[in-house]
C-alpha cells in the first residue's frame, strides 16, 4: 500500500489495507460505504437503531471474510452480506415470537375447551402442541397459527386436502383431551346436531 493517508486510497488499496486488519483503513471504508449499508439496511428493519445493529454486524462479516472475497465488484458483495445479515438478524428475532403466535392461535382454534385454553399460558400451549404427532403438529400450525389453507397444505406437504382436514381434526381432538386433562375437566360434549350437518 502506498504510503498515502486511508482516506486518499484507491478503493483496491483500501480494501487490501482492510484486509490485513488495518484499523485506519477499516475505519474509512466504513466511513466510505455507511451510506448504502445503512440505505439497505434500513429497508429491512423495523427502526433506525435495528438497522443500525444489521449495519454494524454486517460490517464485522466484511472485515471478517474481505480476504475470502473473489472477484465482482466490492460494493455489490457489500449489499449482499447486508441483505444476508438483515435476513439472519430477522430469523434470530423470530425466535422469540412463537408465543405470539400461540396467542394468536389460542384466538383463532375453535376447541370445545376453549375457556380452558384462555388460562393456559403461551408456554403452557406449545407444550401441549409438541405432544402432537409430526403430521398433526404441521399442519395444525400451518393452518392455525400460520393462517394457510388445507388446499395450500395439501400442496406444501404433497397431501391431499382431504387428509390435510384428517390431520387437522385430529389435532384439535388430542390438543381438547390433552387441555381437558391438564386443566382435569369433564370431557367436553360433542356438539349438537342441527341435522345441517
Amino acid at each position: 500500500m502506498p504510503d498515502a493517508a486511508p482516506e486518499q486510497l484507491s478503493e483496491a488499496d483500501l480494501l487490501a489495507g482492510c484486509a490485513r486488519g488495518d484499523l485506519r483503513c477499516q475505519k474509512v471504508l466504513y466511513k466510505r460505504f455507511y451510506g448504502l449499508a445503512m440505505h439497505l439496511c434500513l429497508r429491512y428493519a423495523a427502526t433506525r437503531e435495528e438497522a443500525a445493529e444489521v449495519l454494524n454486524d454486517g460490517f464485522l462479516k466484511v472485515f471478517t471474510n474481505l480476504a475470502n472475497r473473489t472477484g465482482g465488484s466490492f460494493e455489490g458483495w457489500l449489499r449482499r452480506i447486508m441483505v444476508n445479515t438483515a435476513i439472519d438478524h430477522f430469523r434470530r428475532a423470530q425466535q422469540y415470537k412463537p408465543t405470539l403466535d400461540l396467542l394468536y392461535a389460542e384466538n383463532r382454534a375453535d376447541t370445545y375447551a376453549a375457556d380452558a385454553i384462555g388460562q393456559l399460558s403461551a408456554e403452557e400451549i406449545l407444550r401441549l402442541v409438541q405432544q402432537l404427532t409430526p403430521a398433526c403438529r404441521l399442519v395444525f400450525n400451518l393452518y392455525v397459527i400460520e393462517g394457510f389453507s388445507h388446499i395450500e397444505i395439501g400442496q406444501q406437504l404433497g397431501i391431499s386436502e382431504g387428509a390435510s382436514k384428517s390431520n387437522l381434526h385430529k389435532a384439535r381432538l388430542k390438543l381438547q383431551r390433552l387441555v381437558e386433562r391438564a386443566h382435569r375437566l369433564p370431557p367436553a360434549l360433542p356438539p349438537a346436531r342441527t341435522g345441517t350437518d
